[in-house]
């Protein structure tokens, strides 16, 4: 059974902030570093020294790897660069670094200063860049809540890329915790389960799924007491 992506897919994340889309980049970085690859992060929305400073504390050692030239870190504001001049340094870049996985984070920033035919424009003209130089891709999104629902980006979006993982918050007796979901993944027999995960010094560690909660994806998480998930269950069971 294959594990991981495929080397020429793009991969969107999408999650309200703070749920740890910058830290599934960071992963992703690391982990093309230690398998020897080159790799390319875009960031548009946080400075280097937030991003370095983010990662250490994960563990990964940004300025190290750029030391050694397996990677680049190139930060930008997006209000400072049009879309089209954006994508034009963006393909600059990947035809000098010669990277195997890039990262941008996140298309949101990018979407709020450009029309909504401009953005889709820009959207296709990098992933298809990226596909066609058999680069793996990795591409987030802010949703609008915190809680999660409908991403505007991720609806823009959606149907160019090969795969969607879902961060969401998920409130339960009053304590707030972390659900991811894998919502698309082209070519793979993927887990359906929305699980639940957590953030420490040491990176991200999903556990098990969430049995007693619906809602979680449409921004409204509701839990469902064991009894009447037992009624559930045994009407489906009669004939």
């Amino acid at each position: 059974m294959r594990r991981g992506f495929f080397r020429d897919s793009i991969v969107l994340v999408s999650g309200a902030t703070g749920t740890g889309k910058t830290l599934m980049v960071t992963e992703f970085m690391a982990g093309g570093i230690r398998k020897e690859e080159r790799c390319l992060l875009l960031a548009f929305e946080e400075s280097r020294e937030q991003l370095f400073r983010n990662a250490h504390g994960w563990g990964v050692d940004f300025e190290a790897m750029e030391r050694e030239g397996s990677l680049r870190v190139v930060c930008q504001y997006p209000e400072a660069i049009s879309l089209e001049d954006a994508l034009i340094r963006i393909k600059q870049l990947i035809r000098d670094h010669r990277p195997d996985r890039v990262a941008v984070d996140s298309l949101s920033a990018l979407e709020r200063v450009s029309s909504i035919k401009g953005f889709r424009e820009f959207v296709i003209g990098l992933t298809s860049f990226i596909k066609h130089q058999d680069i793996a891709g990795l591409l987030t999104s802010t949703s609008a809540t915190l809680m999660g629902g409908a991403s505007v980006t991720e609806a823009h979006i959606s149907t160019v890329t090969d795969s969607i993982i879902l961060l969401r918050y998920v409130e339960i007796n009053g304590e707030m915790r972390r659900g991811i979901a894998v919502l698309k993944m082209r070519g793979s027999r993927h887990d359906k389960d929305i699980r639940e995960f957590s953030i420490d010094g040491a990176g991200m560690h999903v556990g098990r799924p969430f049995r007693n909660v619906v809602g979680i994806l449409a921004g409204n998480p509701t839990q469902i007491p064991l009894g009447e998930i037992e009624r559930v269950s045994d009407l489906f069971q009669r004939e």
